[in-house]
């Protein structure tokens, strides 16, 4: 077994460092259903039935040749797909992608024609198609092996936390999946979630080397930097070919949380190989270590190439570590003229550091800048707080109110659907979002499912949605708005009044509610009292936009 995955892990420890674009494994491809199985009747042409029987047996190559001999008519769209996921088990994807691309372009295209079709795509280049198709089949079968290969591709292009959304459940419903269950915990780690990284290790061997790796950098983020080096010292003797840096980056890392700066200055000094990160942990251990000039000289050539801002860095966090030690090493030197534009630029590339904005605060103090000092004080409040962020909607319908403070702030993966949200990348935000309530039932999942589906002009979907999450809290304002948008969309005029009259009474001042209601009335040629209605939420927010366009519109009788 260890065999099977070191490889893998290899890669996963050493992209930080090198940046590595190396695809992972593929998912194994899921079996065609026979169309025998799909359609009752009309009975099969024999030779399709042959081929059917070859491709049942594991013969791909048979059933390809049979099938290719087959009557023109006889070759339906089941065959056809059939034979696209023939020549992917023969690897052959130029072949597969010509057939399976016009079967996936259909707008009612079953969640397996997409699915091989985005895997089709994805192996002859065409990367956009890939996605697009592997979205629309987890969209229809949140259970899809889609939502694996998405999760693969989604984190070879950076995008960790939306990466990790996709992963994480399919890794949990598929423990046998090594590869998946790796990069997800890679993933984890990467997002700062070790105790997600723990149970998705659980019960793969201790013994593999980048397994242990991989759970010493869980134990780092959980501040037990003894129970690290206790398991990554014995690697240093021995360790698979390309985790050289990585093994002594992890090792001196352990190092100095448990206090042993000296250790992880040994550990590093000469060894760093040029990367920005294990460079900033060797001049920590140095100045740690109480050798402040040698952790000088070692920042500087990086301190010097430092930009003005974050644009175009990506994860900004080494840089912004790079800028924040640089600057205590010169004011420790008694040059803090010299720290403060590094300060400055720590706090501008990461702004969620709350030290950062601290130590710019006292060098503020130390310039005579009390009332810059004050802003950056009340920054580092602002960063210290969790970041509790509510579900964003579309512009159409409203935004609904907050959810149930009782709630905990949404994780990460429910924030990323928000985002996305935010961005009109509903399909994306709609597959996250079902991945989430599968996984923590938070009932926000539901609601950005619907709003994502209302986006997508999903109504009857939106509806059943609704209904579920109605299921959970028959009384919440937010669910009931929902399903009255819905009914809506439908033109089902009573339920959608009745539900948004409902919000009302339950929570007077939902402005989201008041508008579609308005809107609603109109409609139904209710023209006072929308009236009377959008007045009333302008009376709530003057600035509300859409309130003011409708209300104009009415009284000029548009």
């Amino acid at each position: 077994m260890k065999k099977a995955f070191a490889p893998l892990l290899v890669s996963l420890l050493a992209a930080p460092l090198l940046a590595s674009q190396q695809a992972p494994p593929a998912a194994p491809a899921a079996p065609a259903a026979p169309p025998a199985q799909q359609q009752a009747a009309p009975p099969l042409h024999p030779t399709i039935q042959e081929a059917v029987n070859l491709a049942e047996s594991g013969d791909a190559a048979g059933a390809l040749k049979k099938l290719q001999a087959a009557p023109k008519e006889a070759i339906t769209p089941p065959i056809q797909s059939l034979m696209g996921v023939l020549h992917l088990q023969l690897n052959q994807p130029r072949e597969a992608y010509a057939l399976l691309q016009p079967l996936a372009d259909a707008e009612d295209a079953q969640p397996a024609v997409l699915y091989h079709a985005g895997r089709a795509a994805l192996l002859v280049g065409e990367t956009d198609a890939g996605r697009e198709y592997l979205t629309r089949s987890v969209v229809l079968q949140p259970a899809s092996p889609a939502a694996r290969d998405l999760g693969m591709l989604t984190a070879r292009e950076g995008r960790v936390v939306e990466a990790y959304s996709m992963l994480r459940p399919w890794a949990l419903r598929n423990p046998k999946d090594t590869d998946a269950r790796l990069m997800a915990a890679n993933l984890a780690l990467q997002i700062e979630r070790p105790d997600d990284a723990v149970e998705l290790l659980k019960g793969m061997p201790d013994t593999d080397p980048a397994l242990r790796l991989l759970r010493a950098k869980a134990l780092i983020q959980k501040k037990d930097g003894a129970g690290a080096v206790a398991l990554v010292r014995p690697l240093l003797a021995g360790h698979p070919a390309g985790m050289e840096t990585e093994v002594r980056r992890t090792l001196a890392e352990a190092e100095l949380l448990a206090g042993n700066a000296a250790e992880a200055v040994k550990l590093l000094d000469g060894k760093t190989g040029g990367h920005p990160a294990v460079t900033l942990l060797l001049a920590r251990a140095q100045h740690k270590a109480g050798d402040k000039a040698a952790a000088l000289a070692t920042l500087k050539p990086l301190a010097d190439q430092l930009p003005e801002d974050a644009a175009g860095m990506g994860d900004p966090r080494p840089a912004a570590g790079i800028a924040l030690e640089y600057a205590a090493l010169l004011a420790e030197s008694g040059r803090a003229a010299e720290a403060l534009p590094f300060l400055e630029k720590s706090t501008r590339y990461y702004p969620r550091n709350p030290d950062a904005w601290k130590s710019l605060a006292k060098a503020y103090e130390t310039a005579g800048r009390g009332d810059d000092a004050a802003k950056a004080l009340t920054m580092a409040e602002e960063a210290a707080r969790p970041p509790v962020r509510q579900a964003a909607a579309p512009a159409q319908p409203a935004a609904p109110a907050p959810a149930a403070p009782a709630l905990p702030p949404p994780s990460e993966a429910l924030q990323n659907a928000i985002r996305l949200m935010s961005q009109n990348q509903a399909s994306q935000a709609l597959v996250i979002a079902r991945q989430e309530f599968g996984i923590s039932k938070d009932p926000r999942a539901l609601i950005v499912e619907v709003q994502a589906l209302l986006s997508l002009k999903r109504e009857e979907e939106a509806l059943q949605a609704a209904e579920a999450a109605l299921k959970t809290s028959p009384e919440n304002p937010d669910f009931l708005y929902l399903r009255g948008v819905s009914q809506m969309g439908l033109r089902r005029w009573s339920a959608a009044e009745a539900d948004l009259r409902k919000v009302i009474q339950l929570q007077p001042r939902h402005v989201a509610a008041m508008n579609d209601l308005a809107v609603l009335l109109i409609n139904v040629d209710k023209k006072q009292e929308a009236q009377q209605l959008l007045e009333q939420v302008l009376q709530i927010n003057p600035q509300d936009r859409m309130a003011a366009a409708n209300l104009e519109r009415l009284k000029s009788g548009g």
